[in-house]
């Protein structure tokens, strides 16, 4: 009975210590010290949930101007995510006017008047518009860059890369009629287009640009009909360009593809969600 009375006094005891260093991971202060409190985030975007978190700090005055957020570092542990989720959150705020950075010194709460919140609705209202806002700046310098590497894939591509371009565009096509997203196919597939350029700096300034819109991207495959299908009609067409060497024909077809992206972008928010869900072809499968 000792032995068992001991046994069980050593599990509460690492259990008492277990939820103490658990409520020490996500921020909740020690009695009778306010602090800033956050909750791990849960699967959706999580940059969305990290701003939304911040956002309604900043609301119910848990965080005020002169404040200063935690350290990335604490901010990864607090939260649960990855280190480019919280900045893309801070960039968020920054973009907001709501903290400021500063080398070398963690990122601070600063008062703007008038509050840009006033207008805005819930925490995920901010997240869409600020990455809305985000793609469309991003799709502008896709526009120029990418059309330009189609036109010059036209005129220099080798026969091999030219079988590289039509294999990833193969494989998107597959991924499609399977029901699968294609982000990562379809970012090798605009690689291989611009690496066809022969342009070393082109085709990684293409790279990096077309990494970046993964989760508007994806999010609007999954809720948009037609716009898988649309999208490899659309390669076709670059990839015929490019084969038949016609740089202009190119140029355009590459520019049509990402207009036509930047559109749905613009005019994705002005339907309710759930009239979106409704009309969404059945979402796409991650294998």
């Amino acid at each position: 009975m000792a032995g068992q009375g001991c046994s069980r006094l050593g599990r509460d005891r690492r259990s008492t210590k277990g939820k103490r260093a658990a409520s020490r991971r996500v921020g909740i202060p020690a009695a009778g010290r306010p602090g800033i409190r956050l909750e791990r985030a849960h699967r959706r975007s999580l940059s969305e949930t990290v701003l939304e978190q911040f956002l309604a700090q900043l609301r119910n005055g848990s965080i005020r101007p002169g404040d200063r957020l935690p350290g990335e570092h604490e901010l990864m542990h607090m939260l649960g995510v990855g280190r480019s989720s919280v900045r893309e959150a801070l960039r968020g705020l920054i973009t907001l006017g709501l903290v400021e950075t500063r080398p070398g010194r963690r990122a601070v709460i600063v008062a703007r008047s008038p509050n840009p919140l006033t207008h805005l609705g819930s925490g995920a209202d901010v997240a869409d518009a600020l990455q809305k806002w985000a793609v469309l700046d991003l799709l502008e310098v896709r526009e120029s860059l990418e059309g330009q590497a189609a036109a010059l894939a036209a005129e220099r591509a080798t026969p091999l890369d030219l079988v590289t371009i039509e294999r990833h565009g193969l494989e998107i096509e597959r991924r499609v009629d399977a029901g699968l997203t294609y982000f990562r196919e379809n970012t090798a597939l605009h690689t291989a287009i611009a690496r066809a350029s022969h342009n070393t700096i082109l085709a990684e300034s293409v790279q990096q640009l077309v990494s970046q819109v993964r989760v508007y991207r994806e999010r609007l495959m999954q809720e948009i009909r037609g716009m898988p299908a649309g999208d490899v009609d659309e390669h076709r067409a670059v990839l015929e360009a490019i084969r038949a060497r016609d740089p202009e024909q190119a140029r355009a077809a590459m520019v049509a593809h990402i207009r036509r992206f930047a559109e749905l972008v613009r005019t994705f928010d002005q339907q309710p969600r759930r009239s979106r869900r409704r009309r969404a072809a059945r979402p796409e499968r991650r294998d």
